[in-house]
């Protein structure tokens, strides 16, 4: 998996993540959530399938909440913001 799909994998783990939209979550709890949300949804594609379905039922909520993973991971894991 390239960088830019880990990172595309990872925010969209963490956007389905319960992990408040907003928090400031540390390195440790950000990965912890990922890999949770990976479990969760049976891969990483079960993750950009829920990620799909939420943008479909609040695509207002859904901005924001992919702004904020987006910068939560770039700030965690590096890379593009």
């Amino acid at each position: 998996m390239s960088a830019t799909m880990l990172t595309v994998a990872r925010t969209d783990a963490l956007f389905v993540s319960p992990l408040p939209t907003g928090s400031h979550p540390g390195p440790e709890e950000v990965a912890t959530a990922v890999r949770a949300m990976v479990r969760c949804y049976h891969g990483s594609r079960g993750c950009a399938a829920e990620v799909a379905a939420r943008y479909g039922e609040v695509p207002e909520y859904a901005v924001r909440r992919m702004t904020w993973a987006r910068r939560v991971i770039a700030t965690v894991f590096g890379g593009d913001r």
